[in-house]
């Protein structure tokens, strides 16, 4: 079948149709597609920024659409039903990776950006293991981001497997940061949001955090030894020792993004009188998605989310690519 998409097809270009042949699997499904998300990740690939992104690029890794077409093996989707497609596509489910159910680390995933055409498209076409039914509570353009940001913070805060009522600091207020103060809130836990921007404050504590002004100081050195844990969901350098010496003795860190230039580090702040611990995660298996979603449903999970047409596509991507829009974007399918 042709698909008909939105290609970039060189680094920082722009995006136009694009069409490209895709044959229905029998263990897939054709998705006609109501919401894509241009996310900070979408413009660093279409930027080039991590040196693997395979043009033409077809953007767009968080998605929810209606399935139109199943393949002959899939008996869990029918047509019709809502789904939510994330940022991997597809895994072997033969190595020890994908029979433990950790999906995300199988060395022959496919995944948005490097191996696959994303969401900035009429229809996808998917494995249906990594389409994901949605909960009639998880209709509107505002669950978008959990598709994605949602489920790597999420994962990221289980994995810490906090004791109730933790003290947790969250490292910027962008979307993946404001994913993580809306998790970490609706679990229970006090939340610190560190930000440079102070036209954040407000939108912060809605969202269920105490400010704190990153770029002064005095505010970390008062938080001396507080935190359970730290989650970083940041794309630009910072003193990484700053926030370590806030963690307590056996506190510790989460990254879930990161910098593009390498990061330095005082080795000591994890073992002098402590016992930290520094550990990343990236995305999440399809339990941690289907967990994820049900939290989400049960807590009404909303994200800020400002929603445009598919029309004015590339005025959304210079939006996100200059910083002019400080909560999420959603495009909205009108075809």
């Amino acid at each position: 079948m042709k698909i008909k998409a939105y290609g970039i097809k060189e680094k920082g270009g722009k995006a136009e149709p694009f069409y490209y042949e895709r044959s229905l699997g029998e263990n897939e499904v054709k998705v006609k597609i109501i919401y894509c998300s241009i996310a900070r990740g979408d413009v660093q690939y279409i930027s080039n920024d991590w040196g693997d992104t395979k043009f033409p690029l077809v953007p767009g890794h968080e998605i929810v659409g209606a399935v139109e077409e199943t393949g002959s093996n899939v008996t869990t989707l029918k047509a019709g039903d809502l789904v939510g497609i994330g940022y991997q596509l597809e895994a072997c489910f033969e190595c020890e990776f994908c029979k433990e159910g950790n999906e995300q680390f199988c060395a022959q995933q496919k995944v948005i950006g490097v191996d696959c055409y994303g969401g900035l498209a009429e229809h996808i076409v998917v494995d249906n293991r990594f389409a994901f039914k949605l909960s009639p509570a998880l209709h509107s353009a505002n669950y978008v981001p959990l598709l994605s940001s949602g489920l790597a913070v999420y994962t990221g805060i289980m994995k810490a497997q906090l004791p109730a009522h933790s003290v947790v600091g969250v490292l910027g207020a962008g979307g993946l940061g404001q994913m993580a103060i809306q998790f970490l809130h609706k679990m229970g836990h006090k939340v610190y949001a560190f930000s440079h921007s102070l036209e954040k404050k407000e939108m912060i504590n809605q969202l269920g955090a105490e400010f704190i002004l990153s770029s002064n100081p005095g505010s970390l050195a008062a938080l001396d030894k507080k935190f359970d844990l730290i989650i970083s969901t940041l794309n630009v350098e910072y003193d990484l020792d700053a926030f370590l010496r806030i963690l307590k003795p056996r506190g510790q860190f989460c990254v879930v993004a990161s910098p593009l230039k390498k990061q330095s580090i005082s080795i000591g702040l994890l073992y002098d009188y402590a016992q930290r611990t520094i550990y990343g995660n990236y995305v999440g298996s399809r339990k941690d998605m289907v967990d994820m979603l049900d939290f989400a449903a049960k807590h009404n999970m909303e994200s800020m989310v400002e929603v445009m047409p598919f029309s004015e596509m590339n005025e959304a991507i210079e939006k996100v690519q200059t910083g002019a829009i400080k909560i999420r974007l959603v495009l909205k399918n009108q075809e």
